[in-house]
Protein backbone atom coordinates (compact mmCIF):
# COMPACT_ATOMS: atom_id res chain seq x y z
CA UNK A 1 0.00 0.00 0.00
CA UNK A 2 1.06 3.55 -0.58
CA UNK A 3 2.90 5.70 1.92
CA UNK A 4 4.38 5.31 5.38
CA UNK A 5 1.81 5.42 8.10
CA UNK A 6 2.31 7.34 11.31
CA UNK A 7 0.33 5.70 14.09
CA UNK A 8 -0.55 7.15 17.49
CA UNK A 9 -1.76 4.61 20.02
CA UNK A 10 -4.29 5.41 22.73
CA UNK A 11 -2.83 2.56 24.81
CA UNK A 12 0.69 3.91 24.51
CA UNK A 13 3.20 1.10 24.90
CA UNK A 14 5.35 0.90 27.97
CA UNK A 15 8.47 0.38 25.89
CA UNK A 16 8.91 4.06 25.07
CA UNK A 17 6.77 7.14 24.86
CA UNK A 18 6.22 7.10 21.11
CA UNK A 19 8.61 4.39 19.93
CA UNK A 20 5.85 2.64 17.99
CA UNK A 21 5.04 5.91 16.27
CA UNK A 22 8.67 6.49 15.37
CA UNK A 23 9.00 3.05 13.81
CA UNK A 24 6.08 3.79 11.54
CA UNK A 25 7.14 7.33 10.83
CA UNK A 26 10.72 6.51 9.88
CA UNK A 27 12.03 3.07 10.68
CA UNK A 28 15.63 4.00 9.88
CA UNK A 29 15.76 7.16 11.98
CA UNK A 30 17.37 5.57 15.01
CA UNK A 31 18.67 8.87 16.38
CA UNK A 32 15.06 9.97 16.91
CA UNK A 33 14.26 6.72 18.70
CA UNK A 34 17.44 7.13 20.72
CA UNK A 35 16.21 10.42 22.12
CA UNK A 36 13.10 8.70 23.43
CA UNK A 37 14.68 5.47 24.65
CA UNK A 38 17.75 6.85 26.45
CA UNK A 39 19.91 4.09 24.97
CA UNK A 40 23.16 4.28 23.00
CA UNK A 41 22.58 3.18 19.42
CA UNK A 42 24.59 2.34 16.35
CA UNK A 43 23.06 3.36 13.03
CA UNK A 44 22.05 0.50 10.76
CA UNK A 45 21.73 0.56 7.00
CA UNK A 46 18.50 -1.41 6.60
CA UNK A 47 15.23 0.31 7.53
CA UNK A 48 12.86 -1.36 9.96
CA UNK A 49 9.72 -2.44 8.10
CA UNK A 50 6.46 -3.00 9.95
CA UNK A 51 3.95 -5.55 8.63
CA UNK A 52 0.63 -4.09 7.50
CA UNK A 53 -1.74 -6.92 8.36
CA UNK A 54 -2.47 -5.75 11.91
CA UNK A 55 -3.12 -2.21 10.74
CA UNK A 56 -5.52 -3.44 8.03
CA UNK A 57 -7.46 -5.57 10.53
CA UNK A 58 -7.67 -2.63 12.89
CA UNK A 59 -9.00 -0.25 10.24
CA UNK A 60 -11.53 -2.79 8.94
CA UNK A 61 -13.04 -3.51 12.35
CA UNK A 62 -12.53 -0.54 14.66
CA UNK A 63 -14.93 1.86 12.92
CA UNK A 64 -17.74 -0.73 12.99
CA UNK A 65 -17.10 -1.44 16.67
CA UNK A 66 -17.13 2.27 17.53
CA UNK A 67 -20.40 2.86 15.64
CA UNK A 68 -22.10 -0.15 17.24
CA UNK A 69 -20.79 0.87 20.65
CA UNK A 70 -22.05 4.44 20.39
CA UNK A 71 -25.53 3.27 19.36
CA UNK A 72 -25.61 0.68 22.15
CA UNK A 73 -24.39 3.13 24.80
CA UNK A 74 -27.05 5.67 23.82
CA UNK A 75 -29.77 3.02 24.10
CA UNK A 76 -28.36 1.90 27.46
CA UNK A 77 -28.54 5.47 28.74
CA UNK A 78 -32.18 5.89 27.69
CA UNK A 79 -33.19 2.51 29.15
CA UNK A 80 -31.54 3.28 32.50
CA UNK A 81 -33.31 6.64 32.58
CA UNK A 82 -36.70 5.01 32.04
CA UNK A 83 -39.20 5.46 34.87
CA UNK A 84 -39.01 1.91 36.35
CA UNK A 85 -35.18 1.88 36.47
CA UNK A 86 -34.12 5.47 37.09
CA UNK A 87 -34.56 5.12 40.87
CA UNK A 88 -32.12 2.20 41.15
CA UNK A 89 -28.61 3.00 42.34
CA UNK A 90 -27.01 0.84 39.67
CA UNK A 91 -28.83 2.79 36.94
CA UNK A 92 -26.71 5.85 37.80
CA UNK A 93 -23.54 3.80 37.41
CA UNK A 94 -24.69 2.35 34.10
CA UNK A 95 -25.73 5.78 32.79
CA UNK A 96 -22.35 7.24 33.71
CA UNK A 97 -20.62 4.20 32.23
CA UNK A 98 -22.51 4.67 28.96
CA UNK A 99 -21.42 8.31 28.82
CA UNK A 100 -17.73 7.72 29.54
CA UNK A 101 -17.58 4.62 27.33
CA UNK A 102 -18.97 6.75 24.51
CA UNK A 103 -16.40 9.50 25.13
CA UNK A 104 -13.64 6.89 25.12
CA UNK A 105 -14.90 5.46 21.83
CA UNK A 106 -14.98 8.95 20.29
CA UNK A 107 -11.37 9.67 21.27
CA UNK A 108 -10.30 6.27 19.99
CA UNK A 109 -12.09 6.86 16.70
CA UNK A 110 -10.19 10.12 16.33
CA UNK A 111 -6.94 8.20 16.69
CA UNK A 112 -8.08 5.52 14.25
CA UNK A 113 -8.94 8.17 11.66
CA UNK A 114 -5.68 10.01 12.29
CA UNK A 115 -3.66 6.88 11.63
CA UNK A 116 -5.66 6.06 8.50
CA UNK A 117 -5.17 9.55 7.07
CA UNK A 118 -1.46 9.68 7.80
CA UNK A 119 -1.02 6.21 6.32
CA UNK A 120 -2.00 7.67 2.97
CA UNK A 121 0.15 10.76 3.61
CA UNK A 122 -2.75 13.12 4.25
CA UNK A 123 -2.92 15.55 7.15
CA UNK A 124 -4.05 13.74 10.27
CA UNK A 125 -6.83 14.61 12.68
CA UNK A 126 -4.35 16.24 15.07
CA UNK A 127 -2.61 18.31 12.39
CA UNK A 128 -4.91 21.26 13.02
CA UNK A 129 -4.73 20.91 16.81
CA UNK A 130 -2.87 23.54 18.76
CA UNK A 131 -0.71 22.67 21.75
CA UNK A 132 -3.64 23.62 24.00
CA UNK A 133 -5.96 21.42 21.96
CA UNK A 134 -3.60 18.48 22.43
CA UNK A 135 -3.52 19.05 26.18
CA UNK A 136 -7.32 19.11 26.40
CA UNK A 137 -7.66 16.04 24.18
CA UNK A 138 -5.13 14.01 26.16
CA UNK A 139 -6.73 15.00 29.46
CA UNK A 140 -10.26 14.15 28.28
CA UNK A 141 -9.15 10.87 26.73
CA UNK A 142 -7.42 9.61 29.86
CA UNK A 143 -10.07 10.77 32.34
CA UNK A 144 -12.78 9.06 30.27
CA UNK A 145 -10.78 5.84 30.19
CA UNK A 146 -10.20 5.95 33.96
CA UNK A 147 -13.87 6.62 34.66
CA UNK A 148 -14.91 3.72 32.46
CA UNK A 149 -12.64 1.36 34.37
CA UNK A 150 -13.44 2.53 37.89
CA UNK A 151 -17.19 2.69 37.37
CA UNK A 152 -17.01 -1.05 36.73
CA UNK A 153 -15.02 -1.33 39.96
CA UNK A 154 -17.68 0.66 41.85
CA UNK A 155 -20.46 -1.60 40.56
CA UNK A 156 -18.50 -4.72 41.45
CA UNK A 157 -17.89 -3.49 45.00
CA UNK A 158 -21.52 -2.48 45.39
CA UNK A 159 -22.51 -5.98 44.41
CA UNK A 160 -20.21 -7.37 47.11
CA UNK A 161 -22.02 -5.26 49.70
CA UNK A 162 -25.41 -6.41 48.45
CA UNK A 163 -24.40 -10.07 48.61
CA UNK A 164 -22.68 -10.09 51.98
CA UNK A 165 -24.95 -7.63 53.84
CA UNK A 166 -28.21 -7.80 51.86
CA UNK A 167 -30.43 -6.19 54.49
CA UNK A 168 -28.22 -3.09 54.52
CA UNK A 169 -28.27 -2.53 50.79
CA UNK A 170 -31.09 0.03 51.05
CA UNK A 171 -28.86 2.06 53.37
CA UNK A 172 -25.56 1.83 51.48
CA UNK A 173 -26.64 1.32 47.86
CA UNK A 174 -28.70 4.47 47.33
CA UNK A 175 -29.12 6.93 44.48
CA UNK A 176 -27.47 9.68 46.47
CA UNK A 177 -24.55 7.43 47.33
CA UNK A 178 -24.09 6.38 43.72
CA UNK A 179 -24.07 9.98 42.51
CA UNK A 180 -21.59 10.96 45.25
CA UNK A 181 -19.26 8.11 44.25
CA UNK A 182 -19.42 9.04 40.55
CA UNK A 183 -18.64 12.69 41.27
CA UNK A 184 -15.83 11.74 43.66
CA UNK A 185 -14.24 9.44 41.09
CA UNK A 186 -14.42 12.16 38.46
CA UNK A 187 -12.78 14.73 40.73
CA UNK A 188 -10.03 12.34 41.84
CA UNK A 189 -9.12 11.16 38.36
CA UNK A 190 -9.33 14.62 36.88
CA UNK A 191 -6.83 15.79 39.47
CA UNK A 192 -4.57 12.79 38.73
CA UNK A 193 -4.34 13.81 35.06
CA UNK A 194 -3.71 17.55 35.53
CA UNK A 195 -0.03 16.98 34.65
CA UNK A 196 -1.08 16.59 31.01
CA UNK A 197 -1.82 20.31 30.78
CA UNK A 198 1.90 20.87 31.40
CA UNK A 199 3.62 17.87 29.84
CA UNK A 200 1.59 17.20 26.69
CA UNK A 201 2.14 19.21 23.53
CA UNK A 202 1.89 18.96 19.75
CA UNK A 203 4.98 17.48 18.10
CA UNK A 204 5.12 16.93 14.33
CA UNK A 205 1.36 16.54 14.03
CA UNK A 206 1.10 14.25 17.08
CA UNK A 207 -0.22 14.84 20.59
CA UNK A 208 2.45 13.41 22.87
CA UNK A 209 4.72 14.15 25.80
CA UNK A 210 6.90 17.24 25.61
CA UNK A 211 10.54 16.37 25.06
CA UNK A 212 11.64 18.50 28.03
CA UNK A 213 9.42 16.49 30.40
CA UNK A 214 9.78 13.10 28.71
CA UNK A 215 11.27 11.21 31.68
CA UNK A 216 8.59 12.44 34.11
CA UNK A 217 5.85 11.99 31.52
CA UNK A 218 6.94 8.39 30.92
CA UNK A 219 6.60 7.60 34.62
CA UNK A 220 3.26 9.36 35.05
CA UNK A 221 1.67 8.12 31.84
CA UNK A 222 2.99 4.57 31.67
CA UNK A 223 3.50 3.45 35.25
CA UNK A 224 0.96 5.54 37.16
CA UNK A 225 -1.81 5.98 34.59
CA UNK A 226 -1.54 2.94 32.33
CA UNK A 227 -0.21 0.21 34.58
CA UNK A 228 -1.63 1.25 37.94
CA UNK A 229 -4.83 3.29 37.54
CA UNK A 230 -6.27 2.33 34.16
CA UNK A 231 -5.66 -1.40 33.99
CA UNK A 232 -3.87 -3.38 36.69
CA UNK A 233 -5.74 -2.19 39.79
CA UNK A 234 -9.23 -2.20 38.23
CA UNK A 235 -8.73 -5.65 36.70
CA UNK A 236 -7.54 -7.13 40.01
CA UNK A 237 -10.37 -5.54 42.03
CA UNK A 238 -13.12 -6.48 39.58
CA UNK A 239 -11.86 -10.04 39.30
CA UNK A 240 -11.57 -10.47 43.10
CA UNK A 241 -15.00 -8.89 43.71
CA UNK A 242 -16.72 -11.13 41.19
CA UNK A 243 -15.04 -14.26 42.53
CA UNK A 244 -16.18 -13.40 46.07
CA UNK A 245 -19.75 -12.79 44.87
CA UNK A 246 -19.85 -16.05 42.95
CA UNK A 247 -18.52 -17.87 46.00
CA UNK A 248 -21.28 -16.41 48.15
CA UNK A 249 -23.92 -17.29 45.57
CA UNK A 250 -22.71 -20.89 45.51
CA UNK A 251 -22.99 -21.04 49.31
CA UNK A 252 -26.55 -19.71 49.17
CA UNK A 253 -27.43 -22.22 46.47
CA UNK A 254 -26.21 -25.06 48.66
CA UNK A 255 -28.32 -23.70 51.52
CA UNK A 256 -31.43 -23.80 49.37
CA UNK A 257 -30.71 -27.32 48.23
CA UNK A 258 -30.29 -28.51 51.81
CA UNK A 259 -33.50 -26.84 52.99
CA UNK A 260 -36.27 -29.36 52.38
CA UNK A 261 -38.92 -26.96 53.65
CA UNK A 262 -38.37 -24.36 50.94
CA UNK A 263 -41.38 -23.89 48.73
CA UNK A 264 -40.92 -25.10 45.17
CA UNK A 265 -41.87 -21.79 43.62
CA UNK A 266 -39.53 -19.90 45.91
CA UNK A 267 -36.69 -22.27 45.05
CA UNK A 268 -37.47 -21.86 41.36
CA UNK A 269 -37.30 -18.09 41.60
CA UNK A 270 -34.10 -18.24 43.64
CA UNK A 271 -32.44 -20.62 41.19
CA UNK A 272 -33.48 -18.46 38.27
CA UNK A 273 -32.15 -15.33 39.97
CA UNK A 274 -28.89 -17.06 40.82
CA UNK A 275 -28.42 -18.23 37.24
CA UNK A 276 -29.02 -14.77 35.78
CA UNK A 277 -26.77 -13.07 38.32
CA UNK A 278 -24.02 -15.59 37.72
CA UNK A 279 -24.17 -15.11 33.97
CA UNK A 280 -24.07 -11.35 34.30
CA UNK A 281 -21.14 -11.35 36.73
CA UNK A 282 -19.12 -13.84 34.73
CA UNK A 283 -19.79 -11.99 31.49
CA UNK A 284 -18.85 -8.57 32.83
CA UNK A 285 -15.77 -9.92 34.60
CA UNK A 286 -14.40 -11.89 31.68
CA UNK A 287 -15.23 -9.31 29.02
CA UNK A 288 -13.49 -6.61 31.03
CA UNK A 289 -10.43 -8.74 31.76
CA UNK A 290 -10.12 -10.43 28.37
CA UNK A 291 -10.40 -7.19 26.40
CA UNK A 292 -7.99 -5.04 28.42
CA UNK A 293 -5.48 -7.50 29.82
CA UNK A 294 -3.81 -8.61 26.53
CA UNK A 295 -2.72 -5.11 25.48
CA UNK A 296 -1.32 -4.35 28.92
CA UNK A 297 0.46 -7.71 29.00
CA UNK A 298 2.11 -7.05 25.65
CA UNK A 299 3.31 -3.67 26.90
CA UNK A 300 4.77 -5.25 30.04
CA UNK A 301 6.53 -7.90 27.97
CA UNK A 302 8.04 -5.23 25.72
CA UNK A 303 9.35 -3.09 28.58
CA UNK A 304 10.96 -6.17 30.13
CA UNK A 305 12.52 -7.08 26.77
CA UNK A 306 13.73 -3.51 26.36
CA UNK A 307 15.54 -3.72 29.67
CA UNK A 308 17.05 -7.14 29.02
CA UNK A 309 18.19 -6.90 25.39
CA UNK A 310 20.29 -4.48 23.39
CA UNK A 311 18.62 -1.74 21.34
CA UNK A 312 18.86 -3.52 17.98
CA UNK A 313 17.18 -6.66 19.36
CA UNK A 314 14.57 -4.58 21.18
CA UNK A 315 13.69 -2.75 17.99
CA UNK A 316 13.24 -6.00 16.11
CA UNK A 317 10.91 -7.25 18.85
CA UNK A 318 9.04 -3.97 18.72
CA UNK A 319 8.57 -4.26 14.97
CA UNK A 320 7.25 -7.81 15.38
CA UNK A 321 4.85 -6.68 18.14
CA UNK A 322 3.29 -3.73 16.28
CA UNK A 323 0.83 -5.78 14.13
CA UNK A 324 -0.33 -7.71 17.19
CA UNK A 325 -0.67 -4.47 19.11
CA UNK A 326 -3.01 -3.18 16.39
CA UNK A 327 -5.18 -6.27 16.80
CA UNK A 328 -5.23 -5.84 20.58
CA UNK A 329 -6.40 -2.25 20.13
CA UNK A 330 -9.45 -3.64 18.33
CA UNK A 331 -9.98 -6.12 21.18
CA UNK A 332 -9.77 -3.34 23.78
CA UNK A 333 -12.33 -1.28 21.83
CA UNK A 334 -14.82 -4.08 22.49
CA UNK A 335 -14.71 -3.32 26.22
CA UNK A 336 -16.32 0.07 25.61
CA UNK A 337 -18.81 -1.17 23.01
CA UNK A 338 -20.25 -4.45 24.34
CA UNK A 339 -22.00 -3.40 27.56
CA UNK A 340 -25.36 -2.78 25.91
CA UNK A 341 -25.32 -6.18 24.24
CA UNK A 342 -24.34 -7.86 27.51
CA UNK A 343 -27.32 -6.23 29.21
CA UNK A 344 -29.64 -7.36 26.43
CA UNK A 345 -28.46 -10.97 26.62
CA UNK A 346 -28.45 -11.31 30.39
CA UNK A 347 -31.02 -8.83 31.74
CA UNK A 348 -34.72 -9.58 31.44
CA UNK A 349 -35.74 -6.25 32.97
CA UNK A 350 -33.41 -4.43 30.59
CA UNK A 351 -34.96 -6.15 27.57
CA UNK A 352 -38.45 -5.34 28.84
CA UNK A 353 -37.69 -1.65 29.26
CA UNK A 354 -35.91 -1.57 25.89
CA UNK A 355 -39.06 -2.87 24.22
CA UNK A 356 -41.17 -0.34 26.07
CA UNK A 357 -39.06 2.53 24.75
CA UNK A 358 -40.21 1.69 21.23
CA UNK A 359 -43.83 0.98 22.17
CA UNK A 360 -46.72 3.42 22.43
CA UNK A 361 -48.81 1.31 24.83
CA UNK A 362 -46.38 1.28 27.74
CA UNK A 363 -47.37 -0.24 31.04
CA UNK A 364 -45.63 -1.07 34.26
CA UNK A 365 -46.10 -4.28 36.18
CA UNK A 366 -45.11 -4.16 39.81
CA UNK A 367 -45.09 -6.87 42.43
CA UNK A 368 -44.48 -6.94 46.17
CA UNK A 369 -43.42 -9.91 48.22
CA UNK A 370 -41.68 -10.83 51.44
CA UNK A 371 -38.24 -12.30 50.76
CA UNK A 372 -35.67 -14.07 52.88
CA UNK A 373 -32.00 -13.17 53.24
CA UNK A 374 -31.06 -15.72 50.58
CA UNK A 375 -33.52 -14.24 48.11
CA UNK A 376 -32.14 -10.76 48.70
CA UNK A 377 -28.69 -12.07 47.85
CA UNK A 378 -29.84 -13.78 44.66
CA UNK A 379 -31.98 -10.88 43.43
Amino acid sequence: MKGHRSQSYHLKPIVTSGAYNELHRDGNNLERIKSKCYRPVARTSAPLHVADWGFVIRQLLCHVIVAAGLVGNCLSFFVMKSKPLRHKSYSHYLCALAVFDSLTLVTREMRHLHDLLTYFQYSGVFSDFSAVGCKIFSFSECVSCLMSSWLVVAMALERVLVVYVPFRKNVWCTQRGAVAIIISLFVIFSYSQVFRFVMVTKTEGQCEGHRDYLAAYLVLHVYVYQLCLAYTLPIIIVFAANISVLRKICQVERTFRQDENSASTRLTHASSGRSKTTRMLLTICFVYVLTLLPGSTLSIVMIVAYQLFDLATSQQLLVAAVPWYNVLIVVSDLNYALNFYIYVLSGKKFRLELRRIFRTDRFVVSSHSTRTREEFILS
